[in-house]
C-alpha cells in the first residue's frame, strides 16, 4: 500500500482537489438558483402593505369647504351650492371660467338664465352677464357649428365634420348636403338617391335616318306593287343605290335591314309617299322623293345634372343609369311629348314597373347645360324627377 501511495500521490491529491472544486461548484450554482427564485417569487407574488387612506369628509371638515377655499378671493355665498355629501372620491364643483381673466370661478357667479342683474366674477372683479338659455337646437341634434348646412351629429355619426358640403367621400356622384337629405349613407358608393332624380329632358326630337333617300318611285306600271322604286343609301362607308318593289325582298342601309311596306299619295301635293320598316319591328316611316327621312320615335336627350353630360334614347329603347360600383339602374322610354319636353320612363327588371315622368330643366339651370352636349353615355346617368305616376 504504502508503495502504491508514494508512487501514486500526486495523482491522488489531484483527484481530491478536483472532488473539492466539483463540490464547491455545484454549492454556487444552488446558491445562485435559489437566490433567483427569491427574486422571481417576490415579482410574482409580492407583498401587499396595509392600505394608509382613511376616508375624508369633504363636507364636514370646515378646512374644505368651499367657502373657505374661495375665501381670499371670494365675496358671494356659495353655500346654497356647496355638496354636503360625504364620499370617498371628492366630487367636483361645478366650475366656469370666466371670460375676462380666464380663472376657473364657481359657476354660479353668472347669474342664472333670465336674471336681469350682473355676477361678479371673484378673480378680477369685473361684471359677468347672466347665462344664456341653450339652443334648443343643439338639444335635437341639429346644431351646425361650421356652418355648412348639415348637422354636427349626423357629420359625427359618418366622422366628416371637417369637410364641406360640396365634397363626395364615397365617389358616388352626390354630395353630403345630398346624402344628408336623402338620409343615406355618405361612405358607401351603393347608398344614395335614386339616379333617375337628378336628369332632365334637354330635347325631344325626330332622329334623321343617316344616308338613306328616296330617288325616284317608277309608276309606270298599273300595279304599285310593281312600280320600281330607288332608294340612295349608305354601304360600307359608301353611297350606293337600291332598286327594291314593294312587298318584294329587303334592302341594307348603314348595316340595317328595311322593307317597302306601303305606297301612298299626299293630299295636298299628290306626290308619292313610300312607307319603309324595319325587318322585325312593326312600324311605318314616311319617306318623300329627295326629303330626309326621319325616325317615327322620338328621341329623348337626358341632361345629368351630376356630370352635365347627356344620354341618348328613343322611345322603346333602354338607357342605364350608373356604374357597378355606384349601383346600375336600367330605364325604358316610353314615350315622349315634342311640345311640352317630357318624356316618360319606366324601371326595367322589377317585379312592378314605375312609371316616371321626366320634366324639362328648370329655367335657372338650364342656360348652363343647354349647350352641355359634350357626349353621349349609357352609363353616366341622374334625374330630375318631378312626378311619379
Amino acid at each position: 500500500m504504502k508503495k502504491i501511495l508514494s508512487a501514486h500521490y500526486e495523482k491522488i491529491i489531484l483527484a481530491v482537489l478536483l472532488i473539492v472544486f466539483a463540490a464547491l461548484l455545484y454549492y454556487q450554482v444552488q446558491v445562485v438558483q435559489q437566490v433567483q427564485n427569491k427574486e422571481v417569487a417576490a415579482k410574482v407574488n409580492p407583498v401587499q402593505k396595509p392600505s394608509d387612506y382613511e376616508p375624508v369628509d369633504f363636507s364636514g371638515d370646515k378646512k374644505y369647504r368651499m367657502e373657505n377655499v374661495f375665501s381670499d378671493r371670494l365675496t358671494i355665498d356659495l353655500t346654497a351650492d356647496t355638496n354636503q355629501s360625504v364620499t370617498e372620491m371628492m366630487a367636483p364643483y361645478p366650475l366656469a371660467e370666466c371670460i375676462f381673466c380666464h380663472t376657473l370661478i364657481p359657476a354660479s357667479c353668472y347669474p342664472a338664465v333670465g336674471q336681469t342683474k350682473n355676477g361678479k366674477c371673484p378673480a378680477c372683479g369685473k361684471a359677468l352677464a347672466p347665462r344664456l338659455k341653450i339652443d334648443e337646437d343643439e338639444l335635437l341634434g341639429k346644431a351646425d357649428l361650421n356652418g355648412n348646412g348639415i348637422p354636427d351629429e349626423w357629420e359625427k355619426q359618418y366622422a366628416l365634420s371637417s369637410f364641406a358640403q360640396e365634397s363626395d367621400e364615397d365617389s358616388d356622384g352626390f354630395t353630403l348636403a345630398q346624402e344628408f337629405k336623402a338620409k343615406t349613407d355618405p361612405l358607401d358608393p351603393h347608398s344614395h338617391p335614386k339616379y333617375i332624380s337628378m336628369i332632365y329632358v334637354s330635347a325631344v326630337r325626330q332622329q334623321r335616318i343617316s344616308g338613306l333617300e328616296l330617288v325616284s318611285v317608277d309608276d309606270t306600271k298599273a300595279d304599285r306593287k310593281d312600280w320600281a322604286i330607288t332608294f340612295n343609301v349608305m354601304r360600307n362607308n359608301r353611297k350606293r343605290s337600291e332598286f327594291v318593289q314593294m312587298n318584294v325582298g329587303t334592302f341594307k342601309n348603314n348595316n340595317v335591314d328595311y322593307s317597302v311596306v306601303d305606297i301612298e299619295d299626299d293630299e295636298k301635293t299628290q306626290e308619292h309617299v313610300v312607307y319603309i320598316q324595319r325587318v322585325g319591328k312593326v312600324e311605318r316611316i314616311p319617306c318623300r322623293i329627295k326629303q330626309p327621312v326621319y325616325d317615327p320615335s322620338p328621341r329623348v336627350t337626358f341632361v345629368n345634372t351630376l356630370t352635365d353630360r347627356t344620354i341618348s334614347a328613343s322611345v322603346g329603347s333602354n338607357f342605364k343609369l350608373g356604374t357597378a360600383k355606384t349601383g346600375e339602374e336600367l330605364y325604358k322610354v316610353v314615350s315622349a311629348d315634342f311640345a311640352a319636353k317630357t318624356a316618360v320612363v319606366e324601371t326595367v327588371g322589377d317585379d312592378a314597373p314605375v312609371s316616371l315622368t321626366i320634366m324639362p330643366a328648370p329655367k335657372s339651370s338650364s342656360a348652363g347645360t343647354s349647350t352641355s352636349e359634350k357626349a353621349t353615355s349609357d352609363d353616366d346617368g341622374g334625374s330630375f324627377l318631378q312626378q311619379l305616376k
